[in-house]
């Protein structure tokens, strides 16, 4: 490329860079009333993000083998929501027996609290993915997210020093052993 080709072909560059990051001084292809309604621009990233809020609150302790309830908040001014949990790994935590893993939210505009149970599997910090998927003009649009959940030990079983019976009345009871007295 010669000199005098050089000189020209910066200002189509700066064009072309210009419509790539979506200046808004450049008219880009996906302009329109529709196209802003089903996308809200993050301003520090430029990325489309799904009109969808999620918000969570674990409830209580976490602690090994015991169930703990997370309430789920979804919000979002576009229609139905399908709102859906997934694990990705069962040796850290696991869905409570008879929990719902997908459903509809047929109005999120107000909010849609709902109660997610697990079983967390093992110590520290684990997982759960929560999905929320919306119908916009301009397509499907997803938010995801992991709720973080900090696990700590089961407490330690108290060893009873003697023998767990039944007494003759029903009443259960604990036989003590007989300590010596040794200054007898």
């Amino acid at each position: 490329m010669n000199r005098e080709s050089f000189h020209i072909f910066p200002p189509l560059l700066a064009t072309a860079l210009l419509t790539a990051c979506g200046d808004a001084s450049v008219p880009t292809v996906n302009e329109g009333a529709a196209a802003e309604e089903a996308q809200v621009v993050a301003a520090d990233s430029g990325k489309p993000r799904a009109p969808i809020s999620i918000d969570y609150e674990v409830i209580g302790n976490a602690i090994v083998g015991q169930p703990v309830l997370i309430n789920v908040d979804v919000k979002s001014s576009q229609g139905p929501v399908e709102l859906s949990y997934a694990i990705t790994d069962n040796s850290a935590v696991m869905f409570q027996p008879g929990q719902v893993e997908r459903m509809q939210i047929p109005d999120p505009s107000s909010g849609s609290q709902q109660q997610l149970a697990v079983v967390p599997q093992r110590e520290g910090r684990v997982y759960v993915n929560v999905s929320a998927e919306v119908q916009t003009p301009g397509g499907s649009m997803i938010r995801s997210m992991a709720i973080p959940i900090k696990v700590g030990k089961a407490p330690e079983q108290a060893t009873v020093p003697g023998e767990v019976m039944d007494a003759p009345d029903g009443e259960t009871v604990i036989s003590m052993p007989a300590e010596e007295d040794s200054e007898r």
